[in-house]
C-alpha cells in the first residue's frame, strides 16, 4: 500500500507530507493507495531507545511500586495489597520498587511474608529476614553488585505469564514511540528466557552481554541476527557492556574528587581490566557500552580507549553510559576519541536535589552536561535507563530542555527542544550504527510517529498519539 501524509509538521525537518510503501519511506509520486492529511499534527521519526533493560522493565511491572511508601506500616500494607491483587500466598515473596527509602524497621524485618524492597535507583535494596533466608543471601541491606546479585535470585515469573508481561512491555515501549529497543545487559541467566520470548518478539532489540558472555551469546541467538520473528521482532547482539561503577544519588559512582561529607564511590574494575575489555571488543568486532556515571569512572574508560589504537576505536565504536559529571575536559577528550555519551537526563528530576547535596552546587548544577557536549560539537543521545524510569524519550528530551529538579531547582545545561529531539531520533541511531532509521527521508525504514501537542512550542506536554513500525500503525491512543 502507497499511502501519502500531508498537512504535518516535522519539528527536524521542513516538510509537510511524505510518502510510505512497503515499510519505507519513499518518493511522493502518484498514483497513491490513499491519502491521510493530519491535520496539522507533528510527526518525528520513531525513537531508538539509546539504553535500557526491556526485561528488567517486563519483570518490574510484576512487582509493588512503593515510591509513596515512607512508613513501616506503608511498605507492609502496599506489600500486602499488591499481594491480594496477584493471589500470592502468605510466604511468597513480593519485590517493592521505586523506594524513597529503606525501612530497617522490625514490623518490616522480622515479617512473616518475604520482602525485598530496592530504591528507585536500582543500585540499592534491603532483603527482610524472611527473603533473605529464601534468597540465601548473607546480610539485609544491599548495594551495587551484592544487590544486583541478590536480584537475580528471584523467582521469576514462568510460561504463559512471563510471555503476558513481556508483551504488556512491548506495548508500554511502543505506546512511548520505541520502535528499537535495548536490552542494556544480556546476562547468562536471561538467555534462556529470551528464547522462550523470541516467537513474541515485536520490537527489535539490540542486546548488550558481558564480555565474558559474548561468544555464547552470539553462538545461541546468530540464527535471530536481522531475522524476524513470527510476530515481526528480531533479537541481535549489539556489543558488550561493562560497568565501572555505580550510581551517584547512593554515592558510590566513583569521583575525581571527593563527595560532600567525604568519599569517592565504588570502583568496580581496574584500568586493566577496562583495557582488556576494550582490546576484547576490539578484537570480536563488538561495539562497547561503558557505565560510567562519574568522572573517576569516565577518566578511566578514557584512558583505556585513548591506548587503542585509533583504527581499533572506531571498530568498537565506544559509547559512555549516563556520564552524569564528565568534565569539561572530559568533554574534549570524548570528542577526539570518538565516544558518544549517552546522557541520563531524567537524573535532573529524578535525583537533581539529591546529587546537589551530595556533588555540591558547581557539580550538581551540570550533571548530564549535554549543552556542554553540544558546544562542542559531540554526537549524544539521552535515555531513560528503564525500569528506573519509563521508557519514553519524549521525557528524556524534555528533562534535556527543562532542568528543573522535583524542589523547583533550574540546573544548568539545558539545550533546545530541537537539539534534544535530534538526539533520541537521529543521533540514537547513529550510536547503534543504523543507517536505515532515525529519520523521515526516502530509502529509510517507515518508522515514524504523530503527536499530540508541538514539542518545539511545549516539549513537556507532547505525547506520542500514535506509533507505525514499518510503515503500520502498532499503537493508537484513544
Amino acid at each position: 500500500m502507497k499511502i501519502l501524509y500531508t498537512d504535518c509538521a516535522m519539528p527536524l525537518s521542513p516538510k509537510t507530507s511524505f510518502c510510505t510503501e512497503d515499510g519505507f519511506f519513499v518518493p511522493a509520486l502518484p498514483p497513491y493507495d490513499g491519502t491521510r492529511a493530519l491535520g496539522g499534527a507533528c510527526v518525528l521519526p520513531a525513537f531508538p531507545d539509546a539504553h535500557s533493560h526491556l526485561l528488567a522493565y517486563a519483570l518490574s511491572l510484576t512487582q509493588a511500586d512503593a515510591a509513596a511508601c515512607r512508613t513501616p506500616q506503608d511498605f507492609l500494607r502496599c506489600a500486602e495489597r499488591f499481594a491480594r491483587g496477584q493471589g500470592l500466598g502468605a510466604g511468597e515473596l513480593v519485590v517493592l520498587k521505586n523506594a524513597a527509602l529503606l525501612p530497617e524497621d522490625g514490623a518490616v524485618m522480622h515479617g512473616a511474608r518475604p520482602l525485598l524492597i530496592q530504591t528507585r535507583s536500582g543500585h540499592a535494596g534491603l532483603c527482610n529476614e524472611a527473603a533473605r533466608r529464601l534468597l540465601r543471601l548473607r546480610a539485609n541491606v544491599l548495594k551495587e553488585r551484592e544487590f544486583l546479585s541478590a536480584a537475580r535470585r528471584v523467582p521469576l515469573p514462568e510460561g504463559e505469564r512471563l510471555r503476558a508481561v513481556f508483551c504488556r512491555a512491548q506495548d508500554v515501549y511502543l505506546s512511548y514511540g520505541v520502535t528499537t529497543a535495548q536490552e542494556g545487559l544480556l546476562s547468562r541467566e536471561m538467555f534462556p528466557l529470551y528464547e522462550q520470548l523470541l516467537p513474541a518478539l515485536r520490537l527489535d532489540v539490540a542486546a548488550y552481554p558481558a564480555p565474558e558472555d559474548l561468544d555464547e551469546a552470539r553462538a545461541r541467538f546468530s540464527a535471530q541476527a536481522g531475522a524476524r520473528t513470527a510476530a515481526g521482532g528480531s533479537l541481535y547482539i549489539g556489543g558488550v557492556k561493562i560497568f565501572l561503577d555505580g550510581s551517584p544519588q547512593e554515592k558510590t559512582a566513583l569521583l575525581r574528587e571527593p563527595y560532600a561529607g567525604g568519599g569517592y564511590g565504588t570502583q568496580t574494575m581496574t584500568p586493566a581490566e577496562v583495557r582488556d575489555a576494550c582490546r576484547f571488543a576490539a578484537d570480536r568486532g563488538a561495539q562497547l557500552l561503558a557505565h560510567c556515571n562519574g568522572d573517576g569512572a569516565a577518566e578511566i574508560f578514557l584512558g583505556a580507549l585513548a591506548a587503542l589504537p585509533e583504527e581499533a576505536r572506531r571498530a568498537i565504536r565506544p559509547v559512555l553510559i549516563h556520564g552524569q559529571i564528565l568534565g569539561d575536559d572530559q568533554l574534549d577528550r570524548v570528542k577526539a576519541l570518538g565516544v558518544i555519551p549517552s546522557f541520563f537526563s531524567a537524573h535532573v528530576r529524578e535525583f537533581g536535589d539529591a546529587h546537589l547535596h551530595n556533588l555540591g552546587r558547581e557539580r550538581g548544577m551540570r550533571i548530564s552536561p549535554a549543552a556542554a557536549a553540544l558546544q562542542r560539537g559531540i554526537p549524544f543521545t539521552l535515555h531513560q535507563d528503564a525500569p528506573v524510569c519509563e521508557p519514553d524519550p519524549l521525557d528524556a528530551a524534555a528533562c534535556a530542555v527543562l532542568r528543573t529538579t522535583k524542589a523547583g531547582v533550574t540546573l544548568e545545561e539545558a539545550i533546545a527542544p530541537s537539539d534534544a529531539l535530534r538526539a533520541v531520533t537521529k543521533n540514537a541511531a547513529a550510536q547503534y550504527g543504523l543507517s536505515d532509521r532515525g529519520d523521515i527521508a526516502e530509502g529509510l525504514r517507515a518508522d515514524f510517529l504523530i503527536l499530540e501537542g508541538d514539542p518545539l512550542r511545549d516539549i513537556a506536554s507532547a505525547r506520542v498519539k500514535e506509533t507505525f513500525l514499518r510503515g503500520r500503525c502498532v499503537f493508537s491512543r484513544p
